[in-house]
């Protein structure tokens, strides 16, 4: 049987893979590439700022996303035959983003307020915004929905691309952060408005919905946002605190060795993002079929973290040097705690946001995440005056063995 559903499914998930890797490839490698440009340009410290204020971006993208990698995704694999449905899920989708516009204004003025950097550097904070809306609502779930990943490969490669020209041409000291700032939002706002020009030229303009549609896909969508919210918002807070606790050189360290755990953690993402679609479709009609690619994915994407643990502990030194450069090497051992986080976020990916959400155990991995979250954030806390940066990726390692824990005991149970 595991023979004959690879041969099935295996050219939509390999190809679907390959073009969010060419997504991811724009989003995150392009971005290590020009890594040792933009840090050795702006300084340590203010490639610290930059990092503040994309951790706070991330924080608004996953707000005006609200749940859509995770619930959207799996609406749409299961309604994409019927184009009718289809295209008034897209209408409904569309307004109840545009009605949480007003909240991510809020949260931003809520931030210049609160958090000092911002309050420093007003325009790090609108630029940052200003391009986290417009990536939030960008149309991606429709396109993993129906398996279709070609056109956000390209489109991020392109305006992606463009971005990091202009940072290449413009970027010429340490006060010159904003212009890398601004270089990202101006290639996500293209990136919307070129996927939605692809929609509305496939299937027309769509329907605006009303207040009471909205309010119904905030329920259906609650459970999905706070999968994907909680762990970042704890995530953004415990930087935040970071922010305030040390200076702004060990900060720069910090985000060095934390840029590189990401681009090593989104590797993951293609593969999970493709399998997503097939295993929620899978499930609805054979039960047995989905626990036999469930299996197979599990094992595969927990060798891959494994590998990753093992390039990233025993060559921290060489990694930091080669794309930060040797006045970031006291990151390295910052780094060497992110890598422990690698294999166990490979092994919580397979059986919650994998396994859990097609099973439509959405409330309970919610819950799963809070208190994980919870956890990690007081462990956090604790560690922080006693090591510093390094309590963040040691949280991190807390969160992910919390929530292994928690959904090992449910799914034994079932």
């Amino acid at each position: 049987m595991p023979s004959n559903l690879i041969k099935k499914y295996q050219q939509s998930f390999l190809t679907n893979s390959f073009y969010l890797y060419m997504s991811y490839f724009a989003d995150y490698f392009l971005l290590i590439l020009f890594i040792p440009f933009i840090a050795r340009t702006v300084g340590a410290s203010e490639f610290g700022k930059i990092g503040i204020a994309q951790t706070f971006g991330i924080l608004i993208i996953l707000f005006m996303e609200f749940g859509s990698s995770l619930m959207v995704t799996r609406k749409v694999a299961r309604i994409k035959d019927d184009n009718k449905q289809l295209k008034l899920f897209i209408g409904k989708i569309t307004t109840f983003k545009i009605f949480l516009l007003p909240i991510a204004i809020l949260i931003t003025a809520t931030a210049f307020f609160v958090v000092p950097i911002f309050s420093d550097n007003p325009n790090y904070i609108i630029i940052v915004a200003l391009g986290a809306v417009f990536q939030g609502i960008s149309p991606i779930w429709y396109f993993q929905g129906i398996e279709k990943m070609r056109k956000i490969a390209f489109s991020k490669i392109i305006f992606r691309l463009i971005g990091f020209i202009l940072i290449v041409l413009f970027v010429r000291s340490s006060t010159d952060g904003w212009i890398v700032l601004a270089s990202f939002s101006f290639s996500s706002i293209l990136i919307c408005l070129y996927l939605y020009s692809v929609i509305i030229r496939k299937m027309g303009l769509f329907r605006i919905g009303g207040l009471s549609e909205s309010i119904n896909i905030f329920v259906e969508s609650a459970p999905s946002f706070f999968i994907t919210i909680i762990p970042i918002l704890y995530q953004s807070i415990s930087v935040f605190i970071l922010s305030v606790y040390v200076n702004p050189l060990q900060l720069g360290f910090y985000y060095g060795a934390s840029r590189i755990h990401r681009a090593f953690n989104t590797l993951y993402g293609p593969l999970s993002q493709a399998f997503f679609p097939i295993i929620s479709k899978i499930n609805e009609k054979n039960k047995i079929k989905s626990r036999v690619l469930i299996k197979n994915y599990f094992l595969l994407i927990f060798l891959i973290g494994l590998l990753f643990f093992l390039i990233n502990f025993f060559f921290a030194e060489k990694i930091i040097s080669i794309f930060l450069g040797d006045k970031f090497l006291p990151a390295s051992e910052t780094l060497k705690f992110f890598s422990i986080v690698l294999p166990l976020t490979a092994v919580s990916n397979s059986l919650g946001r994998q396994w859990l959400m097609v099973l439509n155990k959405d409330y309970y991995f919610a819950t799963i995440q809070l208190l994980s979250s919870l956890i990690a954030f007081f462990s956090f806390y604790y560690f922080l005056p006693i090591i510093g940066v390094k309590s963040l990726p040691v949280s991190l390692i807390i969160y992910e063995l919390t929530s292994i824990f928690l959904v090992s005991i449910f799914l034994i149970k079932k």
